[in-house]
């Protein structure tokens, strides 16, 4: 008898399934700062990327450390933006606020 071969999963598929392993309770905010940094230069452009320092998720705030003060005015400016694209980016309102610092 002839049988199907199994479905092989699409590259996308493996890559949502490995993001949901890597989330759990213990490592949400891990996971939501590697998600975060693997959009952050795509979304915001080298320049942007270039001058930031560091990410840190806690108690669902993003804090994103910036080396140059008028980038980091701006982006103070456009935290609320910032925030919107993430969650949407995440598919989910996780984040509750942006600290530019």
């Amino acid at each position: 008898m002839y049988k199907i071969p199994p479905k092989k999963p699409e590259p996308q598929e493996l890559k949502m399934a490995f993001m949901r392993l890597l989330r759990n309770n213990h490592n949400e905010a891990g996971y939501f700062k590697a998600r975060t940094k693997m959009v952050w230069e795509k979304f915001f452009g080298k320049h942007v990327a270039q001058h930031t320092r560091d990410f840190l998720v806690r108690n669902r705030k993003l804090y994103v450390y910036v080396t140059n003060a008028p980038l980091r005015n701006q982006l103070t400016m456009v935290r609320e933006g910032i925030r919107t694209r993430l969650n949407e980016e995440f598919g989910e309102e996780y984040l509750v606020e942006v600290v530019i610092k």
